[in-house]
């Protein structure tokens, strides 16, 4: 190849079982990654726009918008995608006509996967040669990450939500559960964690792109999970090293990567962080957890990292405990960035089901909650939570803060 770049494909073609036909064609190549689907023209141009892949293999006939059409519009407004076109007519007439629209290349069905996989690295290296321009960085994924110093604070519950509220909004987002030894994301999602980053590194071979991919888990609401080992005797075999490598090579494939942590600051917490964009710090509005999170933050400054990057969450909030919002401010000398009101049936009763509440209760004040943080990660900016009259919890507070 001309690149040592990852070929992003997207498949576009109305029927499922040829979608499903080619994914398994290209499982093995590690140089080229399925990113998406398209089921019709109209969602193939909403897709190219979206996702930006390499090459789209294109069905010529498609329910709402043509192949033909597609590609012209693409030729137009996105002359860097490079498209082949799939038929299963031969004739030279549709050769002319797909090369006309704007089509690299056409392949007609059924092909072998020799075939496909040579045409797709054919135009994509052709498109290169002699095109430095083109070489610029691929888009990756911004990596949030929740931390918490303390267990029982409902991180995992936050990271599922947010990911999930991502997901529905059209983002592809991935979800890891580094919580290695003790990880909820499986069972908080009702998901078999057969599939998990344990056996991307068990037998300490090259990570490939496919052997990381094989073991993603697919969750109905369209987020993807990597899972945390199925036991905690397997989670020493997965080092930072790994980490770093599972970050590089699937950061191109999504727009978010989501890292739910263990409760602790070891090698592999400090790796993901050194690559996290934004870092949610989830506390709860108990003495312990308060003290603890004014440790982490002091221990974030004193390895000098970008506090800027640390965005409080609070969770389980309760009014009339008597601290207010902006003593908690004052004496961790962090804004809040996010806070979610205490609900404990709506949440027990999702947790316990199996479903997150954004998708089981989408009218709680729990997924409001949700859907508002959802919105500031969104937006070029973050909101200020208004501030509430100062409380008298004053001998607490100074326990916890200092004077």
């Amino acid at each position: 190849m001309a690149s040592n770049r990852r070929i992003k494909v997207l498949i576009a073609d109305d029927m499922v079982e040829l979608r499903s036909n080619i994914r398994r064609m290209l499982g093995s190549q590690d140089s080229i990654q399925v990113i998406g689907e398209a089921g019709d023209g109209e969602e193939a141009l909403r897709l190219a726009k979206e996702m930006h892949p390499h090459v789209i293999l294109m069905d010529i006939n498609m329910p709402k918008l043509d192949g033909l059409k597609v590609t012209e519009a693409l030729a137009k407004e996105q002359p860097n995608i490079q498209v082949v076109m799939m038929s299963i007519q031969s004739e030279q007439e549709y050769f002319r006509r797909a090369m006309k629209a704007g089509a690299k290349d056409y392949l007609t069905k059924p092909f072998s996967s020799g075939d496909l996989s040579d045409t797709i690295l054919g135009v994509f290296n052709k498109w290169l040669k002699d095109r430095p321009d083109l070489l610029e960085e691929e888009s990756k994924a911004e990596i949030l990450t929740f931390f918490a110093t303390k267990g029982g604070v409902g991180r995992t519950t936050l990271a599922t939500n947010l990911a999930i509220s991502l997901a529905k909004r059209g983002k592809r987002t991935l979800l890891i559960d580094s919580s290695l030894q003790f990880g909820d994301v499986a069972i908080t999602l009702n998901q078999n964690a057969g599939k998990n980053i344990y056996n991307i590194v068990e037998k300490e071979e090259e990570i490939t792109p496919s052997k990381i991919e094989a073991n993603i888990t697919h969750h109905p609401s369209g987020l993807d999970l990597l899972l945390a080992p199925l036991e905690p005797a397997y989670a020493d075999a997965v080092k930072t090293s790994h980490i770093k490598t599972i970050i590089e090579t699937l950061s191109p494939a999504y727009q978010f990567i989501i890292f739910d942590t263990a409760s602790q600051m070891g090698n592999n917490e400090l790796q993901i962080l050194d690559q996290t964009g934004l870092v949610l710090l989830v506390c709860t509005l108990e003495i312990s957890s308060l003290k603890n999170t004014k440790l982490c933050l002091k221990t974030l400054s004193d390895i000098r990292f970008d506090i800027g990057k640390v965005k409080l969450v609070i969770n389980k909030d309760i009014s009339n405990v008597g601290i207010s919002r902006k003593d908690i401010e004052e004496g961790l000398a962090i804004p809040i960035f996010s806070v979610v009101p205490m609900d404990y049936e709506t949440a027990q009763t999702a947790l316990n089901q199996g479903e997150p509440f954004v998708l089981k209760f989408p009218r709680s004040i729990l997924a409001h909650a949700m859907e508002a943080m959802t919105d500031k990660i969104l937006s070029s900016g973050v909101e200020v939570i208004e501030e509430e009259p100062a409380g008298a919890f004053l001998k607490l507070k100074k326990l916890i803060f200092g004077s």
